[in-house]
């Protein structure tokens, strides 16, 4: 069985927000944190999704913000370089024009990331985290 224990924080207590432009409502974000006592390089997510209210989010609608850059889920393996510190929130923007509805939603985040400090040997340990939570948006 993976280790679990990490898991309560994946997804951060913050509600959704919808994110507004002048007028326009482009989609909404979310944070999520690191799940570990120990940071990792971006590139150590193996599979990261989404999903609202039970329905799937589309990767390709999905940019993973953080450190002050946008990453496409798609670029994260390659992400060797950039770190993320176990404190330090990463914001999920989803672009969905019209945003979400206001009101309470279930949320699903499901990530499986390798441990980069147990690589003996080529074998490294992964991680599976799942959390759903209930959040609040507006």
């Amino acid at each position: 069985m993976d280790f679990q224990a990490y898991n309560k924080i994946l997804i951060c207590k913050d509600d959704i927000r919808n994110v507004r432009v002048g007028d326009a409502v482009l989609g909404y974000e979310f944070k999520i944190k690191y799940p570990s006592y120990r940071g990792a390089f971006l590139s150590c997510i193996e599979a990261l999704s989404f999903e609202v209210d039970g329905k799937p989010v589309p990767a390709g609608e999905v940019s993973f913000r953080l450190n002050g850059k946008d990453f496409l889920l798609s670029e994260l393996p390659e992400c060797f370089k950039e770190y993320w510190f176990v404190r330090a929130p990463a914001t999920v923007f989803v672009r969905i024009p019209g945003g979400i509805e206001p009101g309470e939603h279930s949320l699903r985040v499901t990530m499986r990331h390798r441990v980069p400090y147990t690589g003996y040997f080529g074998q490294y340990l992964t991680l599976l985290s799942d959390v759903t939570e209930t959040r609040a948006a507006h």
